[in-house]
């Protein structure tokens, strides 16, 4: 980690901005991560947000102070933004529910939420103040007996070792602005650690089934391929499912819930693609250039594929991403500290 301390910590709020716009920024901001939507009365009479965010080592932590919220990660969000990250979640005020939780549906006091973002979710959030620590897979997963079947276990604190881990998100916290970047490795080690045990001990009788579970281990390992390929103007389903050591109707099979090979191929070319089109430091190369650094075979197919799932030209995109946010907008969004949308997909 080299950023100097000052470069570690974000601050983003729109209590700031008028009653009308409010949600709709801070839904496009979170976005880069969740699918949320509220009740009408509080978008338009009630809301506030922000995130108060800083970086230890490869993990990023967070506090969030916001509204009443339906909260999802959908199998498009998954394949769009290309995330493999394991979350913990520790409440100071309100809390969370799920229908699809792990050894409960609801967040206890002191107790702690594991979720996989590799995996899909739904839950809701009443009014709340939480702690949010998200680091990359490899960090933890090779700790894990079953890394693949912890999305949405709710950890008890009745167990002292969850009470530690709280515990320690909070010092880490408090302290975030003093850890050098020495410390702050040493402390994710200890954390993940110590997550590991909880995480292994948990009681599995709402666990996958054994099938389940294989399919999501191998599913975890296509996605990583892809993510490592999808560059490649070559990449077909074939050749992916000779390199990934699959039969070719299983690689197809997986896919299915992310509306196919292609499709999944696509979604990431054209992720990274906005990611281009958006940076002023990529804002002289030509769409041409940007095609093909994303895997397309020409610029009229990445204009094609872009207008397909977009509704719009890469350059009608490119000016957008120069002129403001293209749905919203206020001018004083442009003044927002946003750094921890591109912290999450830089872990």
């Amino acid at each position: 980690m080299t950023d100097t301390p000052q470069n570690t910590h974000t601050f983003f709020t729109v209590n700031d901005l008028p009653m009308s716009v409010r949600y709709d920024i801070w839904k496009s901001s979170i976005d880069c991560i969740f699918d949320v939507e509220t009740v009408p009365e509080i978008r338009k009479n009630d809301f506030h947000a922000t995130v108060d965010a800083d970086l230890l080592g490869s993990m990023m932590l967070a506090r969030t102070v916001s509204k009443h919220q339906f909260w999802s990660r959908s199998e498009a969000a998954i394949a769009n933004d290309g995330m493999d990250h394991y979350m913990v979640q520790y409440f100071h005020g309100g809390g969370m529910s799920s229908e699809e939780g792990k050894d409960g549906q609801t967040i206890a006091h002191g107790g702690l939420l594991f979720q996989d973002l590799s995996q899909v979710a739904r839950a809701v959030t009443t009014d709340f103040d939480n702690l949010v620590m998200i680091f990359p897979r490899q960090l933890l997963e090779s700790r894990l007996t079953l890394p693949e079947d912890h999305n949405m276990r709710f950890l008890s604190p009745r167990d002292p070792m969850v009470q530690i881990l709280a515990s320690l998100m909070l010092s880490f916290k408090e302290n975030a602005h003093s850890f050098s970047p020495e410390q702050a490795s040493v402390l994710e080690n200890s954390f993940v650690e110590m997550l590991a045990s909880c995480l292994n001990s948990a009681r599995g009788g709402t666990s996958e089934t054994t099938h389940k579970r294989q399919n999501l281990e191998t599913m975890a390992l296509v996605r990583q391929y892809f993510r490592k390929n999808f560059t490649s103007p070559d990449l077909t389903p074939d050749r992916a499912a000779k390199e990934l050591g699959i039969s070719r109707s299983k690689l197809y099979q997986l896919m299915e819930d992310y509306g196919g090979v292609y499709r999944f191929i696509r979604d990431l070319r054209l992720r990274h693609a906005m990611a281009l089109l958006g940076s002023p430091k990529e804002s002289k190369r030509s769409l041409y250039d940007i095609a093909l650094e994303c895997g397309f075979a020409s610029d009229t197919s990445f204009i094609r594929a872009f207008r397909e799932k977009y509704n719009m030209t890469p350059g009608d995109f490119r000016r957008n991403a120069q002129n403001g946010r293209q749905d919203i907008i206020h001018p004083s969004d442009e003044e927002r500290d946003r750094r921890y949308e591109e912290w999450l997909h830089s872990l």
